[in-house]
């Protein structure tokens, strides 16, 4: 199992999914790991020698990024992890996923979460 913070350079990125607008992705990867998960099957590549559900990386600054960005660009529905669990274990540690709600609840951005 590898999990490692990483720096983001964008996190607010425009959707092709039905009735969103944004999608955002704290965390690249997921550690749960679950055999019905769609997410490996649409992966381009795998960080070396690792399977799906064996890594996570943290994106630490996505808070402090989104708070920049929405600043931006126009309201639209956010889905929230159309590619990871907003939710999985590491979110205890890096509250990455409650600090991003909170930059949008202020801005008034309407959220979907997308969890196990």
């Amino acid at each position: 199992m590898l999990v490692k913070s990483v720096y983001c350079k964008t996190v607010l990125c425009r959707s092709r999914i039905y009735g969103v607008d944004y999608a955002i992705n704290p965390y690249t990867g997921c550690l749960h790991g679950c055999a019905y998960c769609y997410v490996p099957s649409t992966l381009k590549r795998l960080p070396k020698n690792l399977e799906w559900g064996q890594y996570v990386f943290a994106k630490i600054n996505a808070p402090h990024v989104l708070m920049k960005e929405v600043r931006r660009v126009g309201k639209g529905y956010v889905l929230l992890s159309s590619v990871t669990d907003p939710y999985q274990p590491i979110e205890k540690v890096y509250e990455l996923t409650r600090r991003i709600l909170e930059v949008l609840s202020r801005k008034d951005f309407p959220i979907v979460i997308l969890t196990k």
